[in-house]
């Protein structure tokens, strides 16, 4: 289900290094996908911390994820261990759908990754969304941002 792929990922899952987390901005099937999660959970089991939306974590741990911490928007969590590194779940301009009776179901969002010496902010999937002044004044200046173009439907 969801939608073809037209490139192959830039790597496999086996060639990755070590990872700490992963974060989710929503359950579009371009944005969580099982085959992926299934093979990351494999490879690094419940040293890997999921970061996902608010009404995620059942599907998370229905396919084996243990660590996975859920935010509803302006929520943050670190990883154990690791501190100075605070991941906030933001909100964005979008929606959730992953089956036919689920609409909204899960909640949608950004993320701002705040370290000591950067910070990182990706918008998800996103309009423009009168949020982001907000995100911006709590959060930045951002030393670097991963934005979108064009996902724009449903208004």
């Amino acid at each position: 289900m969801g939608p073809k792929r037209f490139r192959g990922p830039p790597c496999t899952v086996s060639e990755l290094p070590k990872i700490d987390a992963v974060l989710i901005s929503h359950d579009h099937y371009d944005h969580l996908d099982y085959l992926t999660v299934v093979s990351l959970n494999a490879r690094f089991g419940s040293e890997l911390r999921w970061f996902v939306p608010l009404g995620l974590l059942d599907w998370m741990q229905k396919y084996g994820c243990e660590n996975v911490i859920e935010l509803d928007w302006w929520g943050e969590n670190c990883i154990p261990g690791h501190d100075a590194v605070t991941f906030v779940f933001t909100p964005a301009q979008h929606w959730c759908k992953r089956t036919a009776t689920d609409e909204n179901k899960v909640l949608w969002g950004s993320w701002s990754v705040l370290g000591p010496w950067n910070r990182f902010f990706f918008a998800g999937d996103t309009g423009y969304c009168i949020a982001f002044e907000e995100i911006g004044k709590r959060f930045g200046p951002f030393d670097l941002a991963a934005i979108p173009i064009g996902a724009y439907e449903p208004r």
